[in-house]
């Protein structure tokens, strides 16, 4: 569980800043999922599943299954960032309400969150990549545990996702 929290952190902190500094929606989730696969597969290999096989070959092996696996997460955050945040957003943010938010108030107006839930494209924004982050979390763990890792392993460490 540590490790996907911690890569979901990766991809929020990588997607947010990238998104603060380009008007793309396409660009952040290009960016963070790069960053957060190279992350989750050390992680994984080394902590969660304690796989230390080492030989190149079997390295390369693992990780063209495991990018394999995650091109899945990936399909599924470009087409609900095109759908929720890139094409549809306006008719999301008025379904949620999010325009009748306080956006002065404390919370939102936190210079640190700003960044993340600031306005109601921001907010917007989060709901969604909190819903992708999610759904990644239990379907690359999956993919992780059944396929890419799944010889010489155990029982994963409590830890694990």
């Amino acid at each position: 569980m540590v490790v996907g929290v911690l890569t979901t952190v990766v991809y929020f902190v990588v997607r947010f800043t990238a998104s603060s500094l380009t008007t793309s929606a396409m660009i952040p989730v290009i960016g963070a999922q790069i960053v957060a696969i190279l992350f989750a597969f050390f992680t994984n290999k080394f902590f969660v599943f304690q796989n230390s096989r080492v030989s190149f070959r079997e390295l390369l092996s693992q990780f063209v299954l495991f990018v394999s696996g995650r091109l899945l997460t990936f399909f599924l955050d470009v087409v609900i960032t095109y759908i929720a945040i890139e094409t549809y957003a306006v008719f999301f943010i008025r379904l949620l309400r999010l325009e009748t938010i306080d956006y002065s108030a404390p919370l939102f107006s936190n210079q640190f969150l700003t960044l993340y839930i600031g306005s109601p494209e921001r907010l917007n924004e989060f709901f969604f990549v909190l819903l992708i982050q999610a759904l990644g979390i239990l379907l690359n763990y999956f993919i992780s545990n059944n396929l890419v890792f799944k010889t010489n392993r155990a029982v994963p460490k409590k830890d694990a996702i």
